[in-house]
């Protein structure tokens, strides 16, 4: 389900998990990203998140937990947080926390490289 402020899509065996209340300014994803065709699961959520008001009250937390994000999924994570980033610039407080694995050096690659790139507070979080 994807409505104005709010997502509730379930985990399955190729798309993660993602719930969105902008009431409660929160926005987690977690489990496996490698949908058949990545812009059509992602584009929707983007489209929801983007509409936000940048000016709605209290920090926006975004809590990413991928146990695999395919090259695809990867493209359209970082789409959707740079499109964030442009919300926060205009005004909405963010915190990022990208969650992985200790052994799960791919992850943590991954996590640094949005964090280099991106302008929101961002932080990887040891599972």
């Amino acid at each position: 389900m994807i409505s104005e402020g709010k997502i509730e899509i379930p985990e399955t065996d190729d798309t993660p998990m993602v719930l969105y209340d902008l009431a409660n300014n929160t926005f987690k994803m977690s489990g496996p990203s490698f949908p058949e065709n990545a812009p059509d699961f992602y584009s929707p959520i983007v489209a929801c998140l983007t509409a936000m008001d940048p000016q709605s009250p209290g920090k926006l937390v975004i809590e990413l937990d991928f146990s695999i994000l395919s090259s695809a999924s990867n493209k359209m994570v970082y789409e959707l947080l740079v499109k964030l980033e442009k919300i926060h610039y205009l005004g909405k407080d963010m915190l990022i926390k990208w969650y992985y694995e200790g052994f799960d050096e791919d992850m943590i690659d991954e996590g640094n490289g949005y964090k280099s790139n991106l302008k929101i507070d961002f932080e990887l979080v040891e599972k």
